[in-house]
């Protein structure tokens, strides 16, 4: 049924759209369910250990080669999210992942701790859930312990231990980590500076993949289309929420994209995926409603 190795009872549901390396494998030590969404990637030697627990990975995320994912009381994964290579997703006690959050390489994120021998009165056990908040960075090498909370927006620099949650917008350092109260990488920006930014994107983007681009600066809109026929889709994008709403009704057919509340009405088109995935690296990262 699947290209790839599958252990044990449990269910997959694969979008259509994803891209699965032939080289993974689904341990189901108790029946459980994997999710993976659309134009998600899920690279060689990634293993899957679900001990009853679903796993929900969203669209647009990837889990680099050889990373772990275990699965007790659930793994739920946001969109646009990217873990590198050899990192541990441990969902034992429960882990949530909001969307865009991004994982460097040998990175750990733990829900339990076990270790000696609870007869001879270790204390070293429990399961407790991790949240990681939307947008958060952990550089690369980082420790997140059990029952610990990072924040929206919080960065954790190369080999941070986190043994203590914190709030949003929080830079992170050292072992065990502690916040650095001068640094920040987050700026304030307007709603005209993302428009212009992302109308320069979208020329470069129309450029690399030969697209035709049509914009109305009256209207607050930027479309691209591949061919004359819209036989690879059309997508546009709007600079404020009142504009995609009356777009979206107009073309039905089409990728409507806002930027004021960063969504887009998925289409599955050529277009879609041919404009989008370059920008959902470090640029924009649109999410499905």
């Amino acid at each position: 049924m699947y290209d790839f190795d599958v252990q044990g009872n449990g269910s997959i549901e694969i979008a259509s759209s994803a891209q699965i390396s032939p080289e993974i494998q689904v341990i189901f030590q108790s029946p459980g369910r994997i999710t993976i969404g659309d134009y998600c990637v899920i690279g060689p030697g990634v293993k899957f250990v679900c001990a009853g627990g679903d796993v929900t990975i969203g669209d647009w995320t990837t889990l680099h080669d050889r990373c772990l994912v275990l699965s007790g009381e659930g793994v739920q994964i946001g969109a646009h999210c990217w873990f590198g290579q050899n990192s541990v997703i441990d969902g034992t006690g429960g882990i949530t992942i909001g969307r865009g959050v991004r994982v460097g390489m040998y990175s750990q994120l733990w829900s339990h701790v076990a270790a000696g021998e609870q007869i001879e009165g270790c204390t070293l056990f429990g399961e407790r859930p991790v949240v990681i908040e939307d947008d958060v960075w952990l550089v690369g090498s980082c420790i997140v312990a059990s029952g610990v909370t990072v924040g929206r927006r919080s960065v954790a620099l190369i080999g941070s231990n986190i043994t203590k949650s914190c709030g949003s917008n929080t830079v992170l350092a050292g072992s065990p980590a502690a916040p650095k109260p001068n640094l920040s990488f987050y700026r304030d920006i307007t709603l005209d500076e993302k428009w212009k930014a992302l109308e320069g994107w979208l020329r470069e983007i129309a450029m690399n993949i030969g697209a035709i681009s049509e914009k109305n600066e009256s209207k607050g809109t930027h479309a691209l289309r591949l061919d004359l026929d819209f036989s690879g889709g059309l997508i546009i994008f709007n600079r404020d929420t009142a504009t995609a709403f009356s777009t979206r009704l107009q073309y039905p057919e089409a990728t409507v994209c806002c930027v004021e509340d960063k969504t887009y009405n998925k289409r599955l088109t050529t277009i879609e995926y041919k404009v989008l995935k370059p920008l959902s690296g470090n640029k924009a990262r649109f999410n499905s409603i």
